[in-house]
C-alpha cells in the first residue's frame, strides 16, 4: 500500500453498504477525484487484509466544512465498490450509528495511530462535559486515531473521536440530531455539502 495513514475510520451500516463515517476534519468535503484517500479496513503490519476503497464523496456538516465548529467535526464518506464491485459492508460488515445523544457509558474505542503498523484498542468510560461534547481518558491514542468510532456495549457508534489535548485524553462530539441529518444526507446520496 503506497500512501500516508492519516486517520481511522469506520464503516457504518447504510441503505447502499457503501459508508464510513470519521472525524471532519480527516476529509474534505464533496466529490473526490483522483488522488483521493482510500479506505483500508483492518490495516495491520503494511496488510491489507480487506484490500482498499476509493471514497466517492465526503459529507460534512456546514458548520464544520465552512467554520471549523469543532461541534461538528464529524464526516461521512461515500465509497466507490472495490475493484470487484462489491461494496464495502458486504465484505467487511457494519456498526449501526446511534444519534440518540448516548454518553456516560463504557465504549470500546480502536484508534490506528499513523506512527505504527497495529491498531491501539482501549475500553473507556465516554463521560459527557457538555451539551454537546465527550471525553474518554484511555493512554495513548495519538495521530492518526481521530475518527475512532466509539461502540458501546451494544455494538453502536455512540462517538467518534475528533480530538483531545493530550493522547491520553479524548473527545467526540455528541451524536445527536445534526448526525442524524448527516446521515441522512450521506445514505441517501446527495450532494457533498
Amino acid at each position: 500500500m503506497t500512501g500516508n495513514h492519516f486517520c481511522t475510520a469506520t464503516v457504518v451500516h447504510s441503505p447502499g453498504r457503501n459508508l464510513i463515517v470519521t472525524a471532519g476534519h480527516c476529509l474534505l468535503a464533496g466529490r473526490a477525484g483522483e488522488g483521493a484517500a482510500t479506505f483500508a479496513p483492518a490495516y495491520a503490519d503494511g496488510r491489507v487484509p480487506y484490500g482498499t476503497w476509493k471514497i466517492a464523496e465526503v459529507f460534512e456538516d456546514p458548520r464544520w466544512a465552512d467554520g471549523t465548529n469543532d461541534d461538528y467535526d464529524l464526516a461521512f464518506a461515500r465509497l466507490a465498490p472495490d475493484a470487484s464491485g462489491r461494496n464495502i459492508e458486504d465484505v467487511t460488515g457494519a456498526a449501526v450509528l446511534d444519534t440518540t445523544g448516548r454518553t456516560d457509558e463504557q465504549v470500546t474505542v480502536t484508534g490506528y495511530p499513523s506512527d505504527r503498523k497495529v491498531p491501539r484498542t482501549c475500553l473507556s468510560r465516554a463521560v459527557r462535559l457538555s451539551a454537546t461534547e465527550q471525553r474518554f481518558d484511555c493512554a495513548d491514542f495519538p495521530g492518526g486515531t481521530s475518527g475512532s468510532s466509539w461502540i458501546a456495549a451494544d455494538g453502536k457508534i455512540i462517538g467518534v473521536l475528533t480530538g483531545g489535548d493530550t493522547d491520553d485524553v479524548s473527545t467526540s462530539t455528541i451524536l445527536s440530531d445534526y448526525a442524524a441529518q448527516l446521515y441522512a444526507r450521506a445514505a441517501g446520496g446527495g450532494t457533498g455539502r
